[in-house]
């Protein structure tokens, strides 16, 4: 049985425009890996500092178990400007870094004046170093330093960009190697291959996470319990992503049921309203209540989502043409001889590692800076979105209306309508309160979907989007990736998010060394070629007898292979039979009765982990054919 590490009873915390949460009472396990979610705005960050004592709580009581070690990587690093890279992570905490640090002072004790009692000092924190074997903790910072891209340790911290200071604290957090671990926004400013690296890392973690994330790919391989903050309450989901998704569609469609019931019994109630004043009083006043109880339910309107559908110009024949340009900085050239056309409905996605370029080359595109060699042509018809990695341009003492208001009064829609700044604000899910705001009082994630809305306003028919996932919550990110999908202009995009590269894009620019090389797929596509060519070069090391490791194939039974051949009649199906089910849930919801619904949703679950099991077996049993 799992250890309770920290019990949360009755937490309350709200703010003058907000409530985070209400009489929440929950417990946070040892080794559990909890993914949390809900829109920009909810309170996650608030969540994390309430745990860490950063936000006091309004009321409630958060318990620890005794010689809990915690530690917390926080939106904005607080480090010392002043100590080099090497001493952030050499002076934290870490026990076994506070033991190496009494070591080596107390050599140079006994360097200088040499004593017994030193001696024997000496003596016992090298028996305690090789009984802990804490000399590995320093080969584990420098090996994390350079997953990290960091190789001059001597530098100072005031002299790294704001990227580098966020890896950096997060290099310190993993070197604590805390039992619980609060992570806020991890993957942000990590390169795509540092991101897998480190997606396995925490994968095989043995302490409990709690980690804030919009990286559905990240998200879905290291969590196995989901926690979601809506409204002020807490609801957890026994799973991973993927199993959460598939919850809450279940959810939706009992809902949809018990919506179309609502609704039926309202138009009854209403019917029965209309009748006149003398049938009004045949009937009991708790049934007049009842009725205004139905009316006012949030269940009668649809929820809040983000809409975005604006009027676009047609592009020209000549959309954006560049013509062999080159960059270098200093001795490092970060791009030579680069050249595109762009057709029409091109969706391009950057990759490549932290440093290498890709602002540089967007900037480049859109006139910012100059290219050292060659050129870059605008179409007359082309008007570019530029949604950009840095938002400098906000006055923390101007409200949300008053800054869209400057840009433009009147938005025009897809539609052909025109919409006042107010109206439009509504639709990105900034309410008439929230309108009156500072951009100061705003959370990190509203500040990037207002600006989201000031970038795509204009119906321009390139949008160029520089990391645009960074802090902006899954709900969000999804609505913008279903108007990427529709959007009838060009796409570029620079972004470590793999799935919304996935989603967004059909073709990458790869920047390798100071080349970019263009590949005609989207990041799984890529990842499905480089792995094939390791692949390679490994089995042509193996053959050249660089590797004599000899695998044995594994022989395939006849049994197995039966097995293998019934389950491909099986899959299908068990695939076929859900369908069934699912359609009779969502045909007949209104005359399913609340034992039936149960019965059929239980059916469902039976099926869906049977197949789930089936399709397992499956790939191991193809993979041993092979």
């Amino acid at each position: 049985m799992k250890k309770n590490l920290v019990s949360i009873e009755n937490l309350e915390k709200s703010f003058v425009d907000k409530i985070i949460c209400r009489k929440s009472s929950f417990g946070i396990f040892e080794n559990e890996k909890i993914g949390i979610l809900g829109i920009n705005g909810c309170g996650k960050s608030t969540f994390l500092k309430l745990l860490v004592g950063i936000e006091p709580a309004d009321s409630g009581k958060i318990t620890f178990r005794n010689d809990l070690r915690i530690d917390y990587l926080q939106q904005t690093p607080n480090l010392d400007p002043d100590k080099t890279i090497y001493e952030q992570i050499y002076y934290s905490s870490h026990p076994k870094f506070t033991l190496l640090r009494k070591y080596y002072s107390n050599l140079k004790k006994l360097e200088i004046a040499p004593n017994e009692l030193i001696r024997e000092e000496h003596d016992k924190l090298t028996k305690k170093i090789e009984t802990q074997d804490a000399w590995k903790i320093e080969v584990k910072a420098k090996s994390i330093l350079d997953k990290f891209g960091f190789f001059d340790l001597n530098r100072k911290t005031s002299t790294l960009s704001g990227g580098e200071k966020r890896r950096i604290d997060l290099a310190r957090v993993l070197m604590d190697d805390p039992d619980l671990l609060l992570l806020d926004e991890p993957t942000n400013h990590l390169d795509i291959d540092t991101l897998e690296w480190f997606q396995d890392y925490l994968t095989n973690y043995s302490g409990t996470i709690l980690f804030v994330t919009h990286d559905r790919y990240f998200l879905d391989a290291v969590s196995d319990k989901i926690l979601e903050m809506e409204d002020g309450k807490f609801k957890f989901y026994q799973g991973n992503y993927s199993y959460y998704l598939r919850k809450k569609e279940l959810e939706e469609i009992d809902l949809q049921r018990k919506q179309t019931r609502r609704k039926a019994q309202l138009r009854k109630e209403l019917k029965w309203l209309k009748r006149g004043a003398k049938a009004r009083t045949s009937k009991p006043k708790d049934h007049l209540d009842r009725v205004k109880e139905l009316i006012d339910k949030s269940y009668l309107t649809d929820n809040k989502d983000l809409d975005i559908s604006f009027k676009t110009k047609r592009l020209g024949k000549t959309i954006l043409e560049i013509k062999g340009i080159s960059k270098q900085y200093g001795d490092k050239s970060l791009f030579h001889n680069f050249q595109h056309n762009f057709q029409k409905l091109e969706r391009i996605g950057i990759i490549g590692a932290n440093g290498c370029g890709k602002t540089t080359l967007l900037k480049c595109i859109m006139e910012e800076i100059k290219p050292d060699e060659g050129s870059v042509k605008i179409g007359v018809n082309t008007s570019f979105s530029y949604f950009q990695q840095n938002i400098t341009e906000f006055d923390n003492d101007q409200t949300v209306l008053s800054y869209i208001h400057n840009f433009a009064p009147n938005i025009r829609t897809a539609d052909g309508k025109l919409h006042s700044a107010s109206e439009m604000l509504q639709r990105f899910l900034f309410d008439g309160k929230m309108q009156q705001n500072k951009l100061g009082n705003l959370s990190g994630g509203e500040k990037k979907r207002l600006y989201l809305l000031r970038s795509l306003m204009f119906g321009n028919n390139f949008i160029i989007l520089d990391e645009p996932t960074n802090d902006l919550d899954i709900r969000t990110l999804e609505i913008l990736e279903d108007y990427l999908d529709a959007f009838k202009g060009c796409i570029i995009v620079v972004s470590h998010d793999r799935y919304f590269l996935d989603r967004v894009t059909d073709h990458l620019f790869v920047f390798d060394q100071n080349r970019v090389v263009k590949f005609p797929g989207n990041y799984s596509d890529f990842l499905l070629v480089k792995k094939y060519r390791e692949e390679t070069k490994r089995e042509i090391k193996q053959k050249s007898g660089v590797y004599k490791v000899k695998q044995q194939k594994v022989k395939f039974s006849y049994h197995e292979k039966r097995e293998l051949e019934m389950i491909e009649k099986d899959i299908p199906e068990l695939e076929k039979q859900i369908l069934i089910l699912n359609n009779k849930i969502e045909q007949e919801a209104s005359s399913l009765s609340s034992a039936d619904f149960a019965e059929i949703t239980l059916q469902v679950q039976t099926l869906q982990n049977k197949l789930d099991n089936l399709e397992l077996r499956w790939l191991e049993l193809d993979e041993k054919s092979n």
